[in-house]
């Protein structure tokens, strides 16, 4: 299994450098009004269309062909926007950048970047970028593959080939606002990420008090505050990631995503919801916490298992153990069984984020190939009746600070 990872750093651009930044950007913007002329987003029909174009720009000719790779890739995007009914504008690229997978040499701890004619543009490596190249350098499925240069930093991409550990279980990963939920029918870990949504609501308490009647200004404040609220919140979402990942990769499990993509359209303006409502659930990392699992995981070996949306449905819904429909019982207004689902059958309180990562485990057993029958079995009683083991972990600091074995 190919698994790809990228490291990224600061770094000081010359007038050339920022030359080159600017005519990659308009060989980019000229393939793109290409594309749009002739209704084309193909990479292969656009180089056809756009290569002999791009003679015009003083540039190797290993540049253009990077720069009709990305044109496709924004074209690519727009026309599945429009396939899925999304009014969009005729895309360009803003920003200077050049990106390059060929060409590039590392001498040491300094990265050479071609400027034409034999001559380099070098990148001293700092510490961190210098140890994540060198330790993987021993390797020999190792392989740096592209850098993407931006006016003031670099990111290196890299990969290497990582064998498949052999699984023997799932754990399934249950995604919501204020905690992220992970494990099977014999233990379940939950980590409190409340603090990311603090974030957000901060972030948007700030910059809705911005009274300045000034677009410019208004973009430039909105741009800092929201990327510190994504760094803020990446920060967090990595220590969690990092640790599911590795308590994955010990017990041998298989994690296992539910499909929420199209939980967005139940947040939008129109469904008679207050803005408020709208913008905490609307500001819910759910993906990038996805991002960082799956490529970390990757990186170790672990399969991933991505269930339909289909087999998504009713995992918070129906009990693991007899396969029957809960009832809420007025939950939402007993404090002592918040978010908590009464089954008739098992006559028992259940946590609805712990049976939704149970029911996703058990859903996610078929499609790793393991004899474990049915899945339809599986949730009519070959489940242990032993009550799982809940963890409670702060996600800031990542530490069990207590367990509760009631569900």
């Amino acid at each position: 299994m190919k698994a790809i990872k990228s490291v990224r750093q600061s770094y000081v651009p010359d007038p050339r450098t920022f030359d080159f930044l600017e005519t990659f950007r308009d060989m980019v913007n000229h393939c793109i009004r290409t594309g749009l002329q002739n209704n084309a987003w193909a990479l292969k029909r656009l180089s056809k269309l756009s290569y002999r174009e791009l003679i015009q720009y003083d540039i190797p000719s290993y540049y253009k062909l990077c720069a009709i790779s990305k044109a496709a890739g924004i074209l690519s995007n727009r026309r599945q926007s429009i396939k899925r009914g999304i009014n969009t504008k005729n895309p360009h690229l803003k920003k200077p950048i050049l990106i390059s997978c060929y060409g590039f040499k590392l001498e040491g701890d300094v990265f050479k970047i071609p400027l034409g004619g034999r001559k380099y543009f070098d990148i001293p490596l700092n510490h961190h970028t210098r140890e994540v190249i060198h330790g993987n350098g021993n390797d020999a499925t190792f392989k740096i593959n592209s850098f993407v240069l931006t006016a003031g930093a670099i990111s290196i991409s890299y990969s290497k080939d990582v064998p498949e550990i052999q699984c023997n279980s799932t754990a399934g990963i249950d995604r919501n606002l204020r905690n992220v939920t992970v494990g099977d029918c014999s233990q379940v870990v939950q980590y409190d990420i409340s603090k990311a949504a603090r974030i957000a609501e901060n972030t948007r308490s700030i910059t809705s008090s911005f009274k300045r009647d000034d677009h410019r200004i208004r973009k430039q404040l909105y741009s800092k505050y929201g990327t510190r609220r994504k760094n803020r919140i990446n920060q967090l979402l990595h220590k969690i990631s990092q640790d599911v990942v590795y308590n994955a990769a010990q017990n041998k499990h298989a994690l296992v995503f539910e499909d929420i993509r199209h939980i967005r359209k139940m947040y939008q303006k129109g469904n008679w919801q207050g803005k408020k409502h709208r913008g905490t659930m609307n500001g819910w990392s759910f993906s990038e916490i996805k991002r960082q699992i799956e490529y970390k995981s990757k990186w170790r070996g672990i399969p991933i298992i991505q269930l339909s949306r289909q087999d998504t449905r009713g995992t918070s819904r129906l009990c693991p153990r007899c396969g029957k429909r809960l009832q809420d019982k007025g939950a939402w207004n007993t404090p002592d069984h918040n978010r908590e689902l009464w089954c008739d059958t098992c006559q028992r309180w259940q946590d609805r984020d712990v049976i939704a990562v149970m029911n996703q485990s058990l859903r996610g057993l078929p499609r790793l190939g393991s004899s474990k029958g049915d899945a339809g079995e599986a949730m009519r009683g070959n489940v242990d009746n032993a009550l799982p083991l809940i963890l409670r972990v702060d996600a800031s600091k990542l530490q069990l600070i207590g367990h509760n074995p009631s569900t």
